[in-house]
């Protein structure tokens, strides 16, 4: 987001990642309405009658609205300073993998070195790293697979996802990324760490440099 300032850039970020919400909050209250009108049908009273698989349907819907509420709260919080995250160490390549676990049976196809420990917070960096790869799949190619390069630079090392091949006019960050992809650089952002994106038709990029030493530190 070439030109812009800092408070520019993340307001728009901002508006984008409501807007991502704002979608994504739909699925599992369409699939809340959908299970109480098939409830409301099965009974002859017009009550509300929910049997084992309607019970679980319900269950798992509510409890993909609770995350989503969970996510954009801590999101709020994080971009106000109010979480204290762990400052580890942690290990990023026992995070990678992690995270390709997480995003099964998304494949994340790591290369470089991996032996880094850093002041990172270990699940949220797992969660970053899964909401990368998602975002990175689900506006790059969509193929189900993902590159993730890791290289050092300075006193930072520097994670690479990529979906897809550069073609054609260069695209916007927007909505359509996914509220995955805003919590997750909401969470770098957190660790003293910077996001870059760069996407186009059916491609993505983001270049996350997380910094190896906490803020202050000698080498």
């Amino acid at each position: 987001m070439e030109g812009r300032t800092d408070r520019e850039e993340a307001e728009i970020y901002r508006r984008e990642a409501m807007g991502a919400f704002a979608h994504e909050v739909r699925t599992p209250l369409t699939s809340i309405k959908m299970v109480m009108e098939l409830a409301r049908r099965q009974s002859s009273d017009g009550q509300l009658v929910l049997d084992g698989e309607l019970a679980e349907m319900l269950r798992t819907s509510v409890d993909d609205l609770q995350q989503l509420a969970d996510e954009l709260q801590e999101t709020s919080r994080l971009e106000r300073g109010k979480v204290a995250l762990s400052s580890g160490p942690s290990e990023l390549g026992a995070a990678i993998e992690a995270a390709a676990e997480l995003v099964a049976p998304l494949t994340l196809d790591s290369s470089g070195p991996m032996g880094y420990e850093g002041p990172w917070d270990a699940p949220r960096l797992v969660r970053a790293v899964a909401g990368f790869a998602q975002s990175a799949n689900r506006i790059g190619d969509g193929s189900g697979r993902v590159r993730l390069d890791v290289q050092p630079e300075g006193q930072a090392v520097v994670l690479t996802f990529t979906s897809g091949r550069r073609a054609g006019e260069p695209k916007a960050m927007a909505a359509d990324a996914g509220f995955s992809f805003f919590r997750s650089r909401q969470l770098v952002l957190a660790m003293g760490g910077s996001v870059h994106c760069e996407r186009a038709d059916r491609f993505a990029t983001f270049r996350v440099v997380l910094p190896l030493r906490r803020e202050g530190e000698e080498q």
